[in-house]
């Protein structure tokens, strides 16, 4: 005996498989951030600290946010060469 897939199953089980929406500016955790600076978690909060990255969007009291542009902008507009 065959069993006939309805058409929700389907839907659900290949939108599980793929992202259907992948955004353009996503906004990152502190570990995804730290990885995308280049940077350890705990270096990464410290120069967000310091106001060389820039400050957190919070979506709740616990869970900051990053606009991966806005990283990528604190990065670029950051001076080459020496580091403390």
């Amino acid at each position: 005996m065959s069993e006939a897939k309805t058409p929700s199953a389907t839907k659900r089980n290949s939108r599980s498989r793929s992202l259907a929406y992948i955004p353009h500016d996503p906004l990152l955790n502190a570990e995804e951030g730290a990885a995308e600076t280049g940077r350890a978690v705990s270096t990464f909060w410290r120069d967000v600290k310091t106001g060389t990255l820039p400050a957190p969007l919070y979506l709740n009291p616990r869970m900051p946010r990053w606009k991966r542009s806005e990283l990528r902008a604190a990065i670029d507009a950051a001076p080459r060469g020496k580091t403390a």
